[in-house]
């Protein structure tokens, strides 16, 4: 630095002495001795840059430091107090540290507006093995009797309930915060070619678009029916919602609703919701590839209604709700006749302790096949369908499931859940004509283990114990076994 302030010194009087005489140097600067000052002048200029390369270093090497400090550092061992184990090794907190730094660098995925997306997703692998016959290999609902050559089990592995999805956020419109979503998986079908039951075809799950105010909300979207809203947890079964069939009443429909909610305490709060979705009968397979032809429900030309409300109270990290709810729907069947379904619904989630929950939903109701109500029978025909003295026969059931978990620690669950869906024997007894057998009733036990063995890497095992009491023959039953491996983004 001082080698630096000679050379501004010098070069400074050789300026003044330039301003004075012109373009001719003075005679006490000789053009050696400029040279010599410019020389001079680079090499500090180097040593410079050098010297705030090695700072820029040091300090990078100081937080590094001070960030394992912090991250690291434990209280002095008391006596009487057992040490701990040593710190992990330098190779893994180096990954951790390259993993958070990542994170942190990370930026929005681009999209054609200003407002931030989000994209994420669970690539999940099962590999499952089914003893006895069911109606679907990787995820089933029901038990089958078997006959001729049935080998009474299978295995097989898949992926293809790997679920993507984006989120995005959007302006303030009116007071309102608006969001939207969707996500999708690889469980509509096979491809209709070599090793096709490996390349499952991409299938919408739902999708919303949202408008939050402070008390109010509204929805646009594809959705579970929110009377419904609960599912027992589980890695095995995320193509169709665990215990389908057996008690849990769910499908993707079409709908809107509004959501109102308030506060009845310091500690309580209510919420009512109510919209109108679109009426699915159920059972029914669409009557085109290509073109959308209407069911029972839409023939009627007036959607399903449904209300619902809940009451949370909190207790704890997880507080207690209990949700009633209702639905009703037209569906017209031609000259076989109209019929009104409709559902009545209990909703439970309470936290029983720090480490237990209970959990399930109840429901009574008629004609609720596009609901997976009555397993999957909305209505059966007493005869040909086409005969207009045909009388159509809408089916009464009652169901529901309950789940039991419990959480160790926080990365470790275990649950149990056991569903039941029951048609009114009296209504399926009617059945005299159509290509889907109704199932007089049907039950499943699930047992199941979940690791988080990171935020983002989880595995679990799960066994199901399946039974159906078919139309026609005797009760079957068949036992899945799931393991799973998924990792979240």
């Amino acid at each position: 630095m001082k080698r630096l302030a000679h050379i501004t010194v010098v070069l400074g009087l050789a300026c003044a002495a330039w301003a004075q005489q012109g373009d001719t140097p003075p005679a006490s600067v000789s053009q050696e001795d400029l040279r010599a000052a410019i020389a001079a002048l680079q090499q500090a200029r180097t040593e410079l840059q050098e010297s705030r390369k090695q700072v820029q270093e040091l300090r990078r090497e100081v937080e590094e430091l001070k960030a394992k400090v912090d991250g690291q550092s434990t209280p002095p061992v008391s006596a009487g107090t057992q040490p701990q184990a040593a710190p992990a090794p330098v190779a893994e907190e180096q990954q951790v540290t390259e993993a958070r730094m990542q994170e942190l660098d990370q930026k929005k995925v681009e999209s054609g507006s200003k407002y931030s997306v989000k994209f994420s997703g669970l690539i999940l692998f099962n590999a499952f093995t089914n003893v006895g016959a069911v109606n679907n290999q990787d995820v089933p609902n029901l038990a089958l009797n078997h006959y001729g050559n049935h080998s009474g089990g299978d295995f097989g592995a898949t992926m293809r309930q790997t679920i993507m999805g984006i989120q995005a956020t959007g302006p303030t419109i009116g007071g309102a915060k608006t969001s939207a979503s969707v996500d999708w998986d690889f469980f509509g079908g096979f491809a209709d070619t070599l090793d096709g039951t490996a390349l499952g075809i991409v299938r919408l799950r739902t999708a919303d678009i949202r408008f939050e105010w402070q008390k109010w909300a509204l929805s646009f979207g594809q959705q579970q029916p929110f009377i419904s809203p609960l599912s027992p947890t589980s890695l095995a079964t995320i193509g169709t919602p665990s215990l389908g069939y057996s008690g849990n009443l769910w499908t993707w429909t079409p709908q809107v609703s509004v959501k109102r909610t308030w506060d009845v305490s310091d500690k309580t709060n209510a919420a009512l919701q109510f919209g109108w979705l679109d009426p699915f009968s159920g059972g029914e397979l669409p009557a085109s590839d290509f073109l959308r032809k209407p069911g029972p429900g839409e023939r009627s030309r007036v959607p399903a209604f449904a209300i619902r409300q809940s009451l949370a109270h909190k207790r704890g990290d997880t507080p207690i709700e209990i949700g009633v709810g209702g639905y009703v729907a037209r569906q017209d069947y031609g000259a076989n006749g109209t019929v009104t379904a409709w559902a009545g619904t209990l909703d439970w989630m309470v936290p029983v302790s720090s480490r237990f929950e209970l959990s399930g939903e109840f429901f009574r109701g008629r004609a609720i096949g596009g609901m997976w109500g009555g397993v999957g029978t909305s209505v059966v025909f007493t005869g040909d369908p086409t005969d207009p003295l045909t009388r159509v026969v809408p089916v009464n059931a009652v169901g529901g499931w309950s789940q039991l978990k419990f959480k160790p620690s926080q990365t470790w669950e275990f649950n149990a859940a056991f569903g039941e869906d029951n048609p009114f024997a009296q209504d399926v007894r009617q059945f005299a004509y159509g290509a889907y057998t109704p199932v007089m009733r049907n039950w499943t036990t699930m047992f199941n283990v979940i690791q988080r063995l990171r935020s983002n890497l989880l595995w679990s095992v799960e066994y199901r114990h399946l039974n159906t009491v078919p139309f026609r023959g005797s009760r079957a039953t068949a036992d899945h076994v799931n393991i799973a491996v998924g990792y979240k983004f």
